[in-house]
């Protein structure tokens, strides 16, 4: 079709309308150069096909990034294998890649053009001009790129609607439902307005709590109906009682004691109390002296020596502050080693020991209290399996600082039986996050299955950071244990 004006037909009549629109929306011939069309041939079927309106630098590899992917032995990331400099397209191709391609001079082979030095060589690959009749293909790793250069397609036009829908946005408004969405807005905002205004009263202090409610708290009740006896409903036994009492005549001032006996009962009583109040003292003191560890009280020196095993009397002369009773007056004796006859303690001079290590122990002796402690050492140990990578001295460094705790498990055991004595191995996996699983006791030579426990719930809250690369890794580690003292 020409874009002239066109003519009348045979007999006089116009071209229809429809015709005239048909001339006016006529698709222009594309000018300018040709563009680059590239297809993939894989296994002999064409898996991809583009055409590149743009003319840009074409770009193949095992990368997501490039025009195409290939991938196969041998293939970069990223190759220029059509590459624009100016306004010409370079074909470059490496000595792995096989191939023909058209020329001015005729068809030739890749390695025809390396070997003949038509190919520019640029050091890691060859180049070769391109032109806009160019056209063949290059083999890549089993994978087929054929191109050629051809007109760019023409630009398809924008889809219209017809007239018809393509009204004015005003008159597709529902004006009567616009304008009642407008009205009831208008209202709902107006009633917000209102609110937001209006100074309501509030009611404080008694005068906001309801009638009802003010009435049962405050109100008193009725006092109920006091019933009056009759004369027949007193019991004759009453009368007879009252009659007695107005009988009997009202004690002299002789009957009363006398004023030496008051002051002597109040002596009394001074006394009973004064005893008390020391007497409570005293079980106060003897109380806390006994049960407190770290003053070194009574129970604390019972205990000193492991398993109760010998008398009563025997067991006492171990505690400090705890005797026998030797008379009624409330003396107790003092355990033994203080040197014979080393006197006696009244019962309300009693008292726990003071703070330290030392307690009394005669006149002028003191006894220092024996603290039991163990000593700990870790064995040779190392990784022993997993999959990722981990150094072992931090493992290392790791037990050491947390060392304390792990000592604290075994002299926890140690007070109960002091000749506990033994080895522990503990296995655990440390994940690459930091955090500690798997923690298992492997050997326990102690005979106290709840050293092995406390000592894996020690290991279980070791944290590393960072942690293995490439995965969890196993370790196993010994801890020897024995009494210091």
């Amino acid at each position: 079709m020409s874009s002239e004006t066109p003519t009348t037909r045979p007999g006089g009549t116009k071209p229809g309308a429809m015709t005239m629109a048909m001339q006016a929306v006529q698709v222009k011939p594309p000018s300018g150069p040709k563009v680059l069309r590239v297809g993939i041939l894989q296994g002999g079927k064409i898996v991809e096909e583009r055409i590149l309106r743009k003319r840009e630098t074409v770009t193949v590899g095992n990368s997501e990034r490039n025009h195409f992917v290939v991938h196969g032995p041998g293939v970069p990331a990223r190759f220029e294998v059509f590459q624009l400099v100016g306004q010409d397209y370079i074909l470059n191709f490496t000595p792995t890649m096989t191939g023909r391609v058209g020329l001015p001079g005729g068809v030739q082979d890749l390695e025809q053009l390396r070997r003949s030095g038509a190919a520019r060589d640029a050091g890691s690959h060859h180049q070769v001009k391109l032109n806009d009749n160019s056209r063949g293909k290059v083999v890549i790793a089993g994978t087929t790129l054929l191109f050629q250069f051809v007109d760019p397609p023409p630009v398809q036009p924008k889809p219209q609607l017809p007239a018809a829908a393509r009204s004015g946005f005003v008159r597709s408004i529902d004006w009567l439902f616009t304008a009642f969405v407008v009205f009831t807005f208008m209202v709902m905002f107006g009633f917000l307005v209102y609110l937001e205004n209006a100074d309501w009263k509030i009611d404080e202090g008694l005068a906001a709590v309801p009638e009802e409610l003010a009435e049962m708290i405050f109100a008193e009740p009725p006092p109920p109906p006091e019933e009056q006896p009759t004369e027949e409903e007193v019991p004759e036994e009453e009368g007879e009682e009252e009659a007695e009492a107005e009988a009997e005549p009202a004690p002299s001032r002789d009957d009363s004691p006398s004023k030496s006996d008051s002051e002597r009962e109040a002596e009394v009583a001074e006394k009973s109390a004064r005893i008390a109040e020391e007497a409570a003292q005293a079980a106060e003191a003897l109380i806390v002296g006994a049960l407190s560890a770290e003053a070194g009280g009574a129970l604390a020196d019972v205990l000193a020596g492991g398993a109760v095993t010998g008398s009563a009397e025997e067991i006492l002369a171990n505690a400090s502050g705890v005797g026998v009773a030797s008379s009624s007056a409330g003396s107790l004796r003092t355990r033994a080693g203080g040197g014979s006859g080393s006197g006696q303690r009244g019962l309300g001079t009693l008292a726990a020991r003071g703070e330290g290590t030392t307690a009394s122990r005669g006149e002028g002796e003191a006894v220092k209290e024996r603290r039991i402690r163990g000593k700990t050492q870790v064995g040779s140990g190392g990784d022993i399996g997993g999959s990722g990578d981990f150094d072992a001295n931090l493992v290392v460094a790791m037990i050491k600082r947390r060392i304390g705790a792990i000592r604290a498990c075994y002299e926890k055991e140690l007070r109960r039986n002091p000749t506990l004595a033994g080895k522990v191995t503990i296995e655990f996996a440390i994940q690459p996050r930091g955090n500690v699983t798997g923690v298992k006791v492997t050997t326990n030579t102690t005979g106290e299955s709840a050293v092995g426990t406390c000592v894996a719930n020690a290991v279980q809250r070791f944290r590393f950071n960072p942690g293995p690369e490439g995965g969890a890794v196993v370790f196993s580690y010994p801890f020897v244990f024995a009494p210091q003292n």
